[in-house]
């Protein structure tokens, strides 16, 4: 993927995630849809922790293509039949959550983003932190993982929708 469409399918997901969040008023946003989900609220927040930033405050050069690790981080977040519990450190907090809130953090962290792609290299290795199970990413890589880990979430969130308006 080329990074004209990066920046737009980051752009898009984000959007829509802002957009679905609208369509629910504060008291369904921090509604528990069944036992040990997340409201939309919740997941909402999960995004906007996982979504800050990438950790390239340290850079190398790769020494391998830019885009090496896209295909098992879409294996990894594009499967809805896969599941697992997040990392207690991107766990979001207990309701409640504010929809305006929510979509203004998401906001930033889209513009955030879209700076990234824009002004740096995105073929860096970033070796602040290493992802589990993959190791390291390049900024590419980290973004394309925002950008799936993202559309993952939004799934869930109009699941959610879905099956609380058919209550």
């Amino acid at each position: 993927m080329s990074k004209e469409n990066l920046y737009k399918n980051i752009d898009t997901v984000f959007s829509d995630v802002i957009s679905s969040l609208s369509g629910s008023d504060d008291k369904r946003l921090n509604e528990v849809p069944f036992t040990d989900s997340w409201t939309i609220g919740q997941t909402a927040e999960h995004i906007i922790i996982c979504s800050r930033g990438i950790p390239d405050h340290k850079v190398t050069d790769a020494g391998r293509p830019f885009d090496a690790k896209v295909d098992a981080l879409g294996d990894i977040f594009l499967d809805m039949s896969q599941k697992s519990k997040a990392d207690p450190r991107v766990a979001p907090g207990v309701p409640p959550h504010s929809k305006k809130e929510l979509s203004s953090l998401l906001e930033a962290n889209k513009k955030l983003l879209l700076g990234i792609i824009s002004e740096r290299d995105l073929s860096e290795l970033c070796v602040d932190a290493e992802f589990p199970y993959l190791g390291h990413l390049t900024r590419y890589e980290w973004l394309y993982f925002m950008q799936v880990h993202t559309q993952r979430h939004l799934n869930q969130i109009k699941n959610i929708q879905q099956m609380m308006s058919a209550h």
